[in-house]
């Protein structure tokens, strides 16, 4: 769908495709991503952006995704602490996204059982991002880029430019931007994730 500058994709979480962790000791839904020249491939090899979904059931330590910025959040469970050797990043309340330095050695402590979050994953040296979390009536301003609606916690209604979106729970919508607009929630919860070519 387009709509002026804008142009819309919705990604069912259905058609997210399942790849393990880079240490092999869990796996990830992935539900966007984009490579350099835009080939279709596997792996991290030519990875420029990811954004998927990954459920951590217990203690287990993170791959090492050194280059690579990164943006987390809790969106099913609480409790989840991220302990590295020069402290504790705290992710222990869900919708409250965090970053860090995919280089960061990194073993998860999930306090209240198993938690499923949100990451993405960016090559600082070809991109910039950010997470953000709207709610109902929540209205912000993003300037041109690639922007990816995620309801969590529930359906999401967004308006986005005079056109509204219903987007079903654990599923995304895909929004390139030519130039800022607003989006407003009208209903439900959501994370944006934002990416912005360097």
């Amino acid at each position: 769908m387009t709509n002026s500058a804008i142009s819309y994709r919705y990604l069912p979480r259905a058609a997210c495709t399942v790849e393990p962790w880079k240490n092999g000791l869990g796996s990830t839904d992935i539900i966007a991503e984009e490579r350099i020249g835009n080939v279709a491939g596997e792996g991290w090899e030519g990875l420029v952006w990811r954004l998927a979904a990954t459920e951590i059931p217990t203690a287990l330590p993170f791959s090492d995704h050194s280059g690579y910025e990164r943006h987390q959040v809790v969106i099913e469970g609480e409790g989840l602490y991220l302990d590295t050797p020069s402290g504790t990043i705290d992710l222990s309340t869900p919708l409250k996204p965090v970053r860090y330095g995919g280089e960061l050695k990194i073993i998860s402590r999930p306090e209240k059982g198993a938690v499923k979050v949100l990451n993405l994953m960016l090559d600082r040296s070809l991109a910039t991002g950010e997470m953000a979390v709207l709610t109902a009536e929540a209205d912000s301003e993003f300037p041109a880029g690639t922007h990816l609606v995620s309801a969590v916690a529930g359906n999401a209604r967004a308006l986005v430019q005079g056109v509204e979106i219903d987007i079903v729970e654990g599923d995304t919508v895909a929004l390139e931007i030519e130039s800022a607009v607003s989006i407003v929630i009208r209903s439900g919860s959501a994370v944006v994730s934002s990416i912005y070519r360097t």
